[in-house]
């Protein structure tokens, strides 16, 4: 996240009054019912009597699980053919105007394999991704509600929707997923009339399924790494388990790597056979030929699993007369598919570091997602951790449904003594400037690629770049350092603060710019949103800001600001897919709940902007000549506090999970951890209740003095 304040203009000689502001994450108990919709995706509460399901909406296939009380392990729903596994693929039939989902896709596209939408999970929240079949677009997002509406169309989940009129149901995706990613799948699932109970990280459910099994059901406590190698991405996370509460110590992994990546090296192979050479030079990513080439590749990388080798022939790849016509043995696959299973390890083994263990006390490796069949995978798991047990006892297909539907049960009460603690994939924290020198610098940078020779007003800027002007503050903005906030593997839901001050006097507004990833500046990371937050005047130099993120139980993010002393703070509801502004909520000692949209908050900070006193400009520019009129300031650190220091999570969050990790500690004590976990129960309801906006804060002071006393004993 970041936050850039403006340097303010008087109109005339009449001083305009300066403004603070602060920014923070998470719903305000003030702001609570300002929220936008979008920040209450995932928090449905389902009726009475509904049924646990769990949706793995995987890259290559999808699989629908449904959890009963008093049964071993959840039932998993069969589709065409009887089949479990529901291919992620569409296609559209120009002739009959009909979409077909799944394997009856399959077969509509036999003679048309290129018009087949396939893997496209790998693109989920990019907005600017789209996909094409028979002249029909699809974006990623689309494409997922569309295979989620044939899952919902099962005759179980039809007869369960017109029960309840609705379905409620947990959905899986990569750990690694951003919130943009975590967005659109909340959406595709709505606009296919599921209610997301919550989103779960795959191999999070993975580990749960795991914990089924009547062998290891028993086990008080082993550290697990649930390595899951699907069709598009991989994952990896390493979780302790003590009976049945699992605590998640650290993720990793790659949302562009998984067993597409074997299927492409493969065709990168095979285009070395394809004749004429004329033709093999036209197969790029993207064509009809390659396609079907690459559908050649994943049939022969499935057959070379049981057999050594395999003939790959057609003579009809694309319009252009491609052919091939070769024989790959297993050998020649495994070598194309060791550097891939290569940068899993690596990820693995940086898992394993992060979570403060070492390899040896690894009791189990958990094998999930379809692309662990391939035997070069657990062949290589065996050498590169030899003291850890490759554990493939499970369907790796299924693995994640079956957990998601634990977890559905798990919410609904269906299996109320199972306690899971996740943690955040990546750090969260916004764009700050160390000092007015280095947004000078910065600006310099900029200005010499856009061929800006001088200082220029605001006005001047967009009469000498006209359009290129949002591209210019774009790359301004990138340059901020970022102070991150939620670090990585921080347990989920997480609320945390820190503070900045502001560098200008009167200083009118800041621009708040919230940012995903592991990067140093916010160009290198994934930007979740920006909005203009007025402050209150006067606001002189130095002027305390704080600022709050929040992911929630779904790992999504939430962001408020608030100018310190004063009670002005604001809300901002980002559609992190695009980084718009959906709803913008202010809230001030005079004027509370007052509710506007994005675009209002941008146009007001544009006036702002536009007022900025003349006299403080010179004054400004006769310290730092080289600085450029109108440019954007920056929120800093204060100087008596460490750059990287936050405040602890709040308490809602800490007692939770101190709980939990001191419940993991009580050993054979039944009492006292029943008591413990009914008092972990109530507050995780009450939790719940306040982040949809019930105000319980009364019970949940009384609930926290109990926890602290149990905590005590």
């Amino acid at each position: 996240m970041t936050v850039v304040p403006f340097r303010p203009r008087t109109q005339g000689t009449r001083q305009t009054k300066p403004l603070s502001a602060h920014l923070s994450a998470g719903p305000s108990d003030q702001i609570k019912s300002g929220l936008g919709e979008d920040s209450k995706r995932g928090q449905n509460r389902p009726p009475v009597g509904v049924k646990a399901i769990g949706i793995d909406l995987g890259t290559t296939n999808s699989v629908v699980s449904i959890f009963t009380e008093h049964r071993e392990q959840p039932a998993t729903l069969t589709y065409a053919d009887d089949a479990c596994l529901v291919p992620s693929v569409v296609h559209w039939d120009p002739h009959t105007k009909k979409e077909s989902v799944g394997r009856e896709a399959f077969v509509q596209s036999a003679a048309d394999v290129a018009q087949m939408i396939r893997s496209t999970k790998r693109t989920m929240g990019q907005a600017d991704q789209c996909f094409t079949s028979n002249g029909k677009t699809y974006t990623p997002e689309q494409t997922a509600s569309t295979v989620l509406q044939y899952l919902a169309s099962h005759e179980q989940l039809a007869e369960e929707y017109q029960t309840h009129g609705a379905l409620w149901a947990v959905i899986t995706v990569p750990a690694h997923f951003d919130d943009a990613a975590r967005s659109a799948t909340i959406a595709a699932a709505e606009s296919a009339n599921i209610s997301v109970l919550r989103i779960v990280n795959e191999p999070t459910a993975a580990a749960l399924a795991y914990s089924m099994l009547p062998d290891v059901r028993h086990l008080e406590k082993e550290t697990l790494v649930v390595y899951d190698l699907g069709g598009g991405t991989f994952d990896v996370s390493v979780v302790e388990r003590d009976g049945l509460i699992f605590n998640v110590l650290a993720s990793e992994g790659d949302v562009q790597l998984g067993g597409d990546d074997l299927d492409h090296a493969l065709v990168e192979h095979l285009l070395t056979y394809v004749t004429p050479q004329l033709s093999a030079r036209r197969l790029k990513p993207g064509t009809d030929g390659y396609k079907s080439l690459l559908l050649l590749a994943e049939q022969a990388k499935k057959q070379l699993q049981s057999e050594g080798q395999v003939h790959v022939s057609s003579k009809t790849l694309d319009d252009s007369g491609a052919a091939i016509d070769c024989l790959i043995t297993r050998d020649v696959f495994e070598s194309l598919a060791h550097p891939v299973i290569q940068k899993t390890l690596a990820l693995t083994e940086r898992a394993i570091h992060a979570a403060r263990k070492k390899a040896k006390s690894i009791s189990r490796i958990l094998l999930v997602g379809g692309s662990t069949r391939v035997t070069l995978v657990r062949r290589m798991l065996e050498q590169y951790f030899p003291h850890c047990q490759v554990d493939a006892r499970l369907e790796p297909d299924l693995a994640v449904s079956w957990g998601a539907a634990i977890q559905a049960a798990m919410i609904l009460g269906l299996e109320p003594n199972t306690i899971l603690v996740d943690v955040c994939s990546h750090s969260l924290g916004v764009g700050v400037a160390e000092d007015s020198r280095s947004i000078d610098e910065n600006f310099k940078k900029v200005a010499k690629k856009y061929g800006l020779l001088g200082p220029l007003s605001d006005e001047q800027l967009h009469t000498v770049l006209g359009d290129r002007v949002a591209d210019f503050q774009n790359e301004l903005r990138g340059l901020l350092r970022v102070a991150p906030i939620i670090h990585r593997n921080s347990a989920l839901p997480s609320k945390r603060s820190e503070f900045f001050t502001t560098l200008y006097e009167n200083q009118m507004a800041v621009q708040v710019i919230v940012v995903q990833g592991e990067g140093e500046r916010v160009a290198e990371n994934r930007l979740i949103g920006t909005f203009l937050f007025p402050l209150r005047q006067p606001c002189p130099a130095g002027t305390q800001c704080e600022i709050q993120l929040t992911y929630d139980q779904n790992g999504m993010v939430h962001v408020l600001a608030k100018q310190l002393p004063t009670n002005n703070q604001a809300e901002a509801v980002f559609d992190s897919r695009t980084g718009e502004v959906t709803g913008w909520v202010s809230v001030t000692e005079s004027e509370k709940g007052q509710k506007t949209g994005g675009g209002q908050g941008f146009e007001l900070a544009r006036e702002l902007e536009s007022g900025i006193n003349e006299e403080n400009q010179e004054a400004a520019e006769s310290s730092h000549p080289e600085k450029a009129k109108g440019s954007v300031s920056q929120l800093t650190l204060p100087q008596n506090q460490n750059q990287h220091q936050t405040v602890s999570p709040s308490a809602q969050n800490a007692i939770l999970v101190r709980a939990k990790r001191h419940l993991m500690r009580l050993g054979t004590q039944p009492q006292r951890k029943q008591k413990l976990l009914e008092l972990i129960s109530q507050y995780e309801s009450l939790l719940e209740r306040s982040f949809n906006g019930e105000d319980c804060d009364n019970e949940m002071e009384t609930l926290e003095i109990q926890l602290e006393e149990a905590l005590k004993n």
